[in-house]
């Protein structure tokens, strides 16, 4: 069903529990975002629950919008200059079951909506990208909650630490594939091991190691104990080795085979 001015007329406004003027436009199969001028921007938060959006654009100038209910659509994409301009006082979106994909996407809402607060996209395939809910905290600063969970000053640390370093450049350098790409998920393809190939942290990590070698690095970002360690790993990517010594470091209270058997000699020589 389109979204006719008649339909928008003829829609239930309501005050809801929070004290907004909301207008309720759920499950009536609307694929796209049209005509809402005609509401004369008479309404704190709109209900799209569960349509058939899959692109959020097309957005009047809506000054007084400050929540979108679009749970249970097919969204994959939005426009970031078009909402930026028309309904930049949006503080809480609820894009829960929908079609994102893409780290892309969840950048540019930040840019679209530069006074959010609250945010869900639990349903959405995003979720299960690594390092998803850090780069989401970073992307979009003005954050409390994220997917029904307050943001803690932790996180905001984390977040930060991993934009810096050359785990988040080989991040950053995969959205921005994304982004070219006009698909998600993609990845640089493997390259051959340079040790010393690049200049910069981004660059040594886009362009020195294979995918496997990037997947590792993350972990290891992910996983150090301290900014230090964090650190040093990108001093050994921007040089384009390898950071064994981390991995080393995880694997230092697991005796090897070698270990086990020098032991083993070492107690039968004290015996003797």
């Amino acid at each position: 069903m389109r979204l006719s001015a008649e339909l928008l007329g003829s829609a239930e406004q309501r005050t809801n529990p929070l004290g907004e003027r909301e207008i309720v436009l759920r499950g009536l199969a609307i694929p796209a975002i049209e005509h809402l001028a005609v509401t004369r921007d008479a309404f704190d938060a709109m209900d799209f629950t569960d349509n058939r959006l899959t692109h959020l654009d097309n957005f009047p100038k809506l000054e007084r919008l400050a929540c979108l209910l679009l749970s249970g659509n097919v969204i994959e994409s939005l426009d970031p200059a078009n909402m930026s301009k028309n309904v930049p006082n949006i503080q809480s979106i609820d894009l829960s079951n929908n079609r994102i994909s893409s780290l892309y996407q969840v950048g540019a809402l930040g840019k679209a909506c530069p006074k959010l607060q609250f945010l869900s996209l639990n349903g959405n395939s995003v979720t299960r990208r690594q390092h998803y809910r850090l780069y989401t905290i970073k992307q979009i600063p003005s954050l409390k909650f994220l997917d029904y969970t307050r943001i803690t000053k932790t996180e905001r640390e984390r977040a930060d630490r991993l934009a810096n370093s050359a785990a988040g450049a080989a991040l950053e350098s995969d959205v921005q594939s994304e982004a070219k790409n006009g698909v998600s998920g993609s990845s640089t393809a493997t390259k051959t091991f340079v040790p010393g190939e690049g200049e910069s942290a981004k660059e040594s990590f886009v362009t020195s190691f294979t995918k496997e070698q990037k997947e590792e690095i993350r972990d290891l970002v992910a996983n150090a104990s301290s900014p230090a360690e964090i650190d040093e790993i990108e001093r050994s990517v921007k040089r384009g080795i390898f950071p064994i010594f981390a991995r080393k470091r995880s694997l230092d209270e697991t005796p090897t085979e070698g270990d086990e058997e020098e032991e083993t000699s070492s107690n039968k020589k004290s015996r003797v």
